[in-house]
Formats: C-alpha cells, structure tokens, sequence
C-alpha cells in the first residue's frame, strides 16, 4: 500500500447518495436533490457544454443542457410527465467516461475509490451517484434542484483530491489533479532492458537464458491507491522479465544438471531507493510456463520521486529453481535459489 496522503470519502457517498425517483412513483413526491433517470435513448442534454474531467481512472465527459419545468413522458423510465414544484427545476446531465482513456494507466491502480460527486447549483449543493464505468454509452438523468438552475457546477472528490466544473462553460478548476490533464497516452512499447546482466551463480556450460524489457517511464500524480505527496511524483514503468534453462555441470562437462524456475520474485531500485509498490501483473506472464520452458513475469513497479528522478535502475529476479534432469553421475540438489541482476538505465 503507498503512502495515503488524503483520507477517502467512499463512505460518505454510501451515507449521502440521494434514492432516484421511484419508476412509476408519485411525480408529486420528487423533491429537491432527487435524481430522476432518464430514458437510455434520451436526448436530454444534447445543446449543452461538455465538460471533461480528468480522474485517475479515466476522464469523465459531462454534458448538462438547460434547466426545465417539465420532463416529458418519453424522456424518463416512468412513461409519465414530472413538473418541478414551485421554485424549483429539473437540471438534465449526461455522463460517461471516455472509453479511450479507461485503462490507458489502469496497470499502475489498485484502489477501490470512486469519485464522490455534488451538483452545486444557486449555491446549494447535492450529492449524486457516482457515474458508472461502463462502455455501454452514456448516463442521462436529471437533478430536482432549488431555484432556477443558475451557475451549474460539480464537484468531483477522488480520494481526497477535488476538481470543480463550470459546467456551463467547461472551465475545471483541477488543483492537485493538474498534471493528469498533460498526460500523453501510454505508451506500449517495451525496449530491451539492455544492462550488465549478472547471475548469483557461476554459469558452467552456456550463457545466462534471461530476457529483459521494459516500458518507458511515466511521471503520475496518482498511482497504487494514492495521490503523490506535495513537491513528489510517480514515476511508472513496466518490466517484463523471461529466464529459460538453467545447467549446473562438472568442470569436465562430463555430468550435470538441467534446472528451470518454478517461482520469481521481483526486486527494483531506482537511484538507490527501492519501489515504494510492485504489481504483479497476473494476466501476463507464466511461470512455470511448461509449454515454452521458462519461466516470464510482468512487474508494474512504482518509485517515488522528486523533481530531478534519477535514472539507474536495478531490476533483481529471485528464482526457486527446480531439477528437472540429469547426465552423468553428479550430486545436484533438487532446488536451486538463483538471483538474476540487470543493471540498467531508464530510457
């Protein structure tokens, strides 16, 4: 877990979430703050301005059109016809996270937060359900609120960082989320590691069967389950690491052993320092990988860095490797613990 420097507000959306307007309810019974969903094929705010919130997790692309008196029975779940009681008005909004951008850094995640989302509008505010993510096109809804729909705006909290929206000209006031808007898409390209290679044990019969690429570093303001502290910043990169055979033998060539890893962990430092977190990537990589004979591993690994990031980095694979044969007459041990050291520099 990286350093929190913000406590979460996921508990107070469970505490404070509005209930939407039950389906076929009493229109008379909506009130200030109540969310009426609407229809999935409504075009409910279609001439407004589209607002884009960077989050961690993706941007979040908000449309709110003008405030009405009147929700017409084909635009809501309810088939039937809402008037906004007296002094107060519908605001429709639209929302969905861009699907280029869900994932672009998700490998580098592992929270459970989610926005904490408020309507603010004549200057009172309302706590709404957060959007979902979903790529089955966008959320429309909208929100009873007091007065006459002026100034729309919405604040944003992701774990402890809050954004405010101009909804009505697609002005964000990001703080300390600045530096998600400057981010470019990540990049997929691995390149070879290309170090001083150095096994922990002497190779006896052919060179070192170990493969090394990484990604290039990326600088975030959010990575593992936190915000960087002030002054301070993520740097990213993936490191995806293969290691075949493995041959203990005889001076004279004349018996041995054949050895492949059963098991890796992952060490990195960077200038000195070690990752603050290391994320195991289960979806890539096997090992044992019976069918190729060997054994790879993909890290997404994370320094905490200042303004001037060093670049040498150290990338150590601790391998259990296991005998899987033998020739000639030798005493070779079942198990083997082998350390791989791949002393490089970032692109």
């Amino acid at each position: 877990m990286l350093p929190r420097r913000r406590s979460a507000t996921a508990l107070g959306l469970l505490l404070l979430a509005p209930a939407l307007a039950a389906c076929g309810g009493d229109p008379a019974g909506v009130v200030a703050g109540d969310v009426v969903p609407a229809r999935q094929d409504a075009r409910i705010a279609e001439s407004g301005s589209e607002t884009t919130i960077a989050l961690p997790i993706g941007n979040l692309l908000v449309t709110a059109g003008k405030p009405v008196r009147e929700i017409s029975a084909d635009a809501t779940r309810q088939l039937e016809k809402l008037t906004a009681t007296d002094g107060e008005v519908f605001m429709p909004v639209s929302w969905q996270y861009d699907t280029t951008s869900l994932g672009t850094y998700a490998r580098y995640l592992e929270t459970t937060s989610t926005p904490v989302v408020d309507l603010v509008v004549d200057g009172a505010s309302y706590r709404i359900p957060p959007p979902e993510v979903s790529t089955e096109g966008p959320e429309a809804f909208f929100v009873a609120v007091r007065g006459s729909g002026e100034d729309p705006r919405l604040k944003v909290d992701f774990d402890g960082v809050v954004q405010t929206a101009d909804l009505a000209t697609g002005d964000v006031d990001a703080g300390a989320a600045a530096p998600l808007y400057d981010l470019a898409p990540a990049s997929g390209e691995a390149l070879p590691c290309g170090g001083s290679v150095r096994p922990s044990r002497a190779v006896t019969v052919s060179e070192i069967a170990f493969t090394c690429t990484l990604t290039p570093p990326v600088l975030l303001p959010y990575a593992g389950d936190a915000w960087a502290a002030d002054g301070r910043t993520w740097l990213a990169t993936t490191v995806e690491t293969t290691f075949g055979r493995w041959d203990e033998a005889a001076a004279d060539l004349s018996a041995g052993a054949i050895y492949y890893a059963g098991t890796v962990d992952g060490g990195f430092t960077l200038g000195g320092s070690k990752a603050v977190q290391v994320i195991r990537d289960a979806g890539r990589g096997t090992c044992p990988d019976i069918a190729n004979q060997n054994c790879s591993a993909v890290f997404h690994v994370l320094f905490d860095v200042g303004e001037d990031a060093p670049r040498n980095l150290v990338i150590k694979q601790r391998y259990e490797l296991g005998r899987t044969s033998t020739w000639g007459t030798i005493d070779a041990p079942e198990q083997l613990k082998l350390t791989v050291t791949d002393r490089t520099r970032l692109p």
